[in-house]
């Protein structure tokens, strides 16, 4: 039932007196009422004093209503202020982790078509499955498992690459070390070239600005990793490559 209907249902059942009421004070009350109870007091028998009051009082609403209504129209509409839409930021976390887990997929992938593929060939042949070979297949497996398991969006996943990506900036830098130094020896000097310290500077560069962007507190949050995982995974990194200097895996 709508609300024409309620005034016209309800007005039926009101005594002409309520009725000459409402169009009498009509500012009082809300146009709809007042229109409904004038035509339900044209279909009743009223005595002409209270017709003629009627019809004045009726007259008088409209025309403070078209008087409103005129000045509603002639007034300025205030200006709606003109709001810029937002713009979402370039380096959001979401867009920050699949350009990570796409760079560090390329890179795995152009290394194998340079011909890196020792360890690849030693995981197909099952000659190779010693109790030693693990700790050789696990950093070369967790690169490309854990940059798709990051972009993926899963706790593990960043784990894994953080990992790895940790493990190799520590192990490049390490064998940068040795170059550095046997290049400032005179007797080895020859046997490490320009072109090998510079390559070795930008593996470096690369496996640490993704240690850093994997680390970001954004970063995390998305992966629901908290800080205690971080430092875990970082001394996990130190640890693997210690043992492996130290020749104890």
């Amino acid at each position: 039932m709508d609300l024409a209907n309620t005034f016209e249902y309800k007005y039926e059942r009101l005594e002409s007196k309520e009725l000459i009421a409402i169009v009498h004070n009509s500012r009082n009350f809300q146009p709809l009422a007042v229109e409904t109870a004038y035509i339900e007091l044209q279909r009743r028998v009223l005595s002409p004093e209270e017709a003629k009051q009627i019809t004045d009082d009726f007259n008088l609403y409209l025309k403070r209503k078209v008087n409103q209504e005129t000045i509603e129209r002639a007034a300025p509409k205030p200006a709606q202020a003109k709001t810029r839409p937002v713009k979402q930021p370039f380096f959001t976390a979401i867009r920050v982790i699949n350009t990570v887990s796409l760079t560090v997929l390329a890179v795995y992938f152009i290394t194998l078509a340079q011909g890196d593929t020792v360890v690849l060939h030693m995981i197909v042949q099952s000659g190779s499955y010693r109790p030693s070979f693990i700790w050789i297949a696990l950093p070369y497996l967790a690169l490309p498992f854990g940059a798709i398991g990051f972009g993926l969006r899963r706790q593990l996943g960043w784990i894994m690459l953080s990992w790895a990506v940790m493990y190799n900036a520590l192990k490049q830098a390490y064998f940068f070390i040795n170059d550095i130094e046997a290049k400032l020896d005179k007797h080895y000097s020859e046997a490490i070239t320009i072109d090998n310290i510079v390559q070795n500077s930008v593996v470096i560069a690369f496996f640490l600005l993704i240690s850093i962007v994997v680390c970001l507190p954004g970063i995390r949050a998305k992966m629901k990793t908290g800080l205690p995982a971080m430092l875990l995974t970082i001394a996990a990194a130190f640890a693997f490559l210690t043992l492996q200097v130290m020749k104890i895996i």
